[in-house]
């Protein structure tokens, strides 16, 4: 209920114009902050505002400590085993392996995530998910878009190789009527029958962009500005971390904080950080103080 105040709150006209025409001064006032960036990285950066995703490889991002943090991710994967029916890695889980949650804070994926948002970012954690082959549409499995703020980025890392039988992440490329700009950012939550039923004419391989593939594959997304899923798993079960980013004054900040770790927690894991990168971390430091009363929403319950 805290949460849906405050969406009605920052929905009200008066209070949506100046939250807007505070946002675009921001965005102006930082562009000439925004790092620099070249190559694969300003590629991803444009299939991000051509399609709302972009997909590569940790191969080819080939950032520095990888290695080691599939070896975590290993490890926690073979910690979570006995464990499969809690789909969604715990707190304890992600402290007792710290590299997971700091790979997504490189400065290299600072700086595509600042280029795409074009704002200073926060770092709103990662989820990391088990999903089950079970066929089920629930939870993000069901066709959705996020709500904390206007833009987001979401770095999807695969853990297995995944293909259309074991749960891909996917990003619907149309616009639904009605469903673009709703102030409340409570956009409808769908069902794949209930998708084809608001479009008609909708197709599978022309309106959806499935991103399969190995073992290491990373998937850029823009999870706020288009509906997107976990297609339910058939075959087998699904491992991914998912690695979160929104701008450091977020629109909805009670909408964010949705990870297992607990504040206390998360600044544990930003005590040795560098200076830019606990910045992103303590993102709440940067809110005004109204916006830090309303507690958050509830974490994800399943993928």
């Amino acid at each position: 209920m805290p949460a849906d105040l405050g969406c009605r709150i920052v929905a009200l006209p008066q209070v949506a114009s100046r939250l807007d025409a505070n946002y675009e001064k921001a965005k102006q006032e930082y562009a000439r902050h925004v790092p620099s960036i070249l190559g694969d990285d300003q590629t991803i950066v444009d299939g991000l505002r051509t399609n709302g995703v972009f997909v590569t490889s940790l191969e080819r991002l080939n950032i520095p400590g990888t290695e080691y943090f599939l070896e975590k991710a290993d490890a926690l994967e073979r910690q979570h085993l006995p464990l499969q029916r809690s789909v969604q890695a715990g707190a304890d889980a992600i402290m007792a392996h710290p590299e997971i949650y700091r790979w997504g804070l490189h400065g290299r994926l600072l700086d595509i995530a600042e280029n795409y948002l074009g704002v200073p970012v926060g770092y709103d954690g990662i989820n990391i998910f088990f999903t089950m082959a079970d066929g089920r549409e629930t939870g993000v499995r069901l066709w959705h878009r996020d709500s904390e703020d206007r833009q987001m980025l979401k770095i999807a890392v695969y853990i297995h190789d995944v293909d259309e039988g074991n749960g891909p992440f996917q990003v619907l490329q149309r616009r639904i009527p009605n469903y673009d700009r709703l102030a409340s950012g409570r956009f409808p939550v769908l069902t794949q029958r209930q998708l084809e039923g608001v479009l008609p004419d909708f197709d599978m391989v022309r309106d959806v962009i499935t991103c399969i593939g190995k073992r290491g594959t990373v998937v850029f997304s823009d999870t706020a500005s288009f509906y997107h899923r976990g297609m339910p798993a058939i075959t087998r079960d699904r491992y991914a971390i998912f690695f979160n980013y929104m701008g450091r004054v977020p629109l909805r900040p009670f909408r964010c904080e949705r990870t297992m770790i607990s504040r206390a927690q998360v600044h544990q894991l930003a005590k040795e950080l560098p200076a830019r990168q606990r910045d992103c971390v303590l993102w709440r430091n940067a809110l005004p103080l109204v916006a830090r009363i309303l507690p958050p929403a509830p974490t994800y319950g399943s993928t």
